[in-house]
């Protein structure tokens, strides 16, 4: 069965919907589905379906956080629950989740609209968070990088190439110092960049995709971003500090929320992390890492850019 027909049998039979018009969006795979759904009462929805027939406390997760968002207020894609006042729709081995259509235009590398991103991601790092232990961590938690990352590094140096091997002592020393201070922990969105992000119509930009989020740092969550802003997929192994875009996150960021001390001296190893988690998952799933790995190779230039980044940013203190 087409899962073009799973998606539909289950907003009709599980969310009990009537379809005027449903089209499947990218990135599309075989085991996940996200479609467009206009029902007849003139609503726009997003559906998302996993396949996972076993494990779906991931997806379960996910719509806690949201509606956990949705009583305090902050501006995120809103769950629909089943027609059974479930979070999570099952059927045939699929899970799915049913969530409010964000109309707008998604941001992209060249957009004018980092200083509002910022902002949204300072707001969400400013919901109090009363009971820790009942939101899953993302990879912005310390104790995660502490013991899955650095470790997967350290296993790493053993079967990478001698090229390679500069660049992960460099990734285990940044990740090193930005672990070992005692700050406090909030709701991190973990993916945090602009593909993940949508202007709306009132100018206002709203963050989707939070299956990443979790209990984590917040400097983490703005050094992911202040890199990722920099990202131009056309162009993967070049990458050029933006002085006006650095200056627009920290700005728009620090207009609700003000960056400590001690996470201005965490900065540089802040940016970094992204790069010391991607490449500690990368090493797990590699037998040998041969000199021209590439994947390793578009590292190398997003970590030399991350140093002039991370300058940028220091005298952008305000």
């Amino acid at each position: 069965m087409q899962h073009l027909d799973i998606a539909t049998q289950l907003i009709e039979t599980v969310y009990h919907r009537h379809i005027v018009q449903i089209e499947a969006l990218p990135p599309f795979f075989s085991w996940r589905g996200l479609y467009r759904v206009h029902d007849t009462q003139g609503s726009v929805w997003i559906l998302r379906l996993l396949y996972m027939p076993s494990d779906v406390t991931t997806v379960v997760q996910t719509a806690t956080l949201l509606q956990w968002l949705e009583q305090h207020h902050y501006p995120a894609p809103r769950l629909v629950l089943t027609h059974d006042r479930q979070l999570v729709g099952f059927l045939n081995g699929w899970a799915s989740l049913l969530l409010s259509y964000i109309d707008g235009v998604v941001l992209d590398v060249h957009s004018n609209d980092f200083a509002h991103l910022g902002f949204t991601l300072a707001q969400l790092h400013l919901i109090p968070l009363t009971h820790v232990d009942r939101f899953p961590r993302s990879r912005c938690d310390p104790a995660l990088l502490q013991t899955q990352t650095a470790q997967q590094l350290a296993t790493g140096n053993e079967q990478a190439d001698p090229y390679f091997k500069p660049l992960l002592r460099t990734l285990r020393h940044s990740l090193s110092h930005c672990t070992s201070q005692n700050t406090p922990l909030c709701l991190t969105h973990g993916d945090c960049w602009y593909k993940n992000a949508i202007q709306t119509r009132d100018g206002s930009v709203v963050l989707i995709d939070w299956d990443c989020a979790g209990v984590g740092l917040p400097i983490l969550d703005v050094g992911y971003l202040l890199l990722t802003a920099h990202y131009d997929l056309t162009q993967p192994f070049q990458i050029t500090a933006d002085a006006h875009k650095i200056h627009a996150i920290l700005n728009g960021y620090q207009r609700a929320r003000r960056i400590s001390k001690t996470e201005w001296a965490q900065m540089q190893s802040a940016i970094q992390f992204i790069l010391a988690f991607q490449v500690g998952e990368h090493m797990a799933e590699q037998q040998l890492i041969a000199s021209d790995d590439l994947f390793l190779q578009k590292v190398q230039s997003r970590l030399a850019a991350s140093i002039e980044i991370a300058q940028i940013a220091q005298l952008a203190t305000v």
